[in-house]
């Protein structure tokens, strides 16, 4: 099962890959400055050896400050749940998230544009717990951003459009051999 475990910590961006925004301070306040609330996020992983669709994370709630802090707060929120196949054997997945996450980012626009995050700067006590069968694995978030880079996690270059009270964000990331395409959709808290 290592290798659903790989896939469940990769998976991890799908997970949060909204709440890695920000940008450099300005003037005045940018669309995305503000208290958001995920209404529904998707994510599709697809490898030789991986074929994973994952839909949910409804009430992940994210500030994002205009100085590039994001701040999140992963409890309470609906776990992502999926299936697919790892190493062509069906397999289902629960993806957890609990606590809270911090990250400086940078956001180029306000109403549409580009999204990068500082895996380095990731602090707190965010966890993430994959359940798939019998197999629990828990892992520390912010360690693993920090590890990994941004292992889909941190978005390194998601795009975003922000209207009144919707923001949403969509990156495909591409590593070795797999892909992995996230939307998120989040409304203003």
């Amino acid at each position: 099962m290592r290798t659903a475990a790989a896939a469940g910590t990769f998976i991890l961006g799908a997970a949060t890959v909204v709440a890695m925004t920000g940008t450099a301070a300005t003037a005045a306040p940018k669309c995305w400055t503000g208290s958001w609330k995920v209404t529904s996020a998707n994510a599709d992983l697809d490898s030789e050896n991986l074929k994973f669709a994952l839909k949910g994370g409804s009430g992940i709630k994210l500030k994002l400050a205009k100085d590039g802090k994001a701040t999140y707060d992963f409890t309470g929120s609906k776990p992502l749940v999926g299936s697919g196949t790892v190493k062509g054997v069906p397999t289902q997945a629960t993806l957890s998230l609990t606590k809270k996450l911090t990250i400086k980012n940078k956001i180029t626009g306000s109403a549409k544009g580009r999204i990068i995050g500082k895996p380095k700067s990731a602090k707190g006590d965010a966890t993430l717990t994959v359940t798939s069968g019998m197999v629990v694995q828990k892992l520390n978030v912010p360690r693993e951003v920090r590890r990994n880079g941004d292992m889909g996690v941190v978005p390194r270059a998601a795009g975003y459009t922000c209207k009144g009270r919707t923001l949403t964000i969509r990156q495909t990331v591409k590593r070795a051999d797999l892909v992995s395409k996230t939307v998120w959709r989040l409304k203003r808290a």
